[in-house]
């Protein structure tokens, strides 16, 4: 499993991101911070 997780996470030795990868990166984390928002204020909603 050891080799997978290397493949997965590129752990080949200390390796600068592509630009590719860090805008990659910051897209999933607004796109979750979307749905979590989304989903805080759909409950809060319905509470009210």
């Amino acid at each position: 499993m050891k080799e997978v997780e290397k493949l997965a996470f590129g752990e080949n030795g200390p390796r600068k991101k592509t630009p590719f990868e860090k805008l990659t990166l910051i897209v999933v984390i607004i796109m979750v911070l979307v749905t979590v928002g989304a989903v805080v204020l759909s409950a809060l909603s319905a509470i009210i």
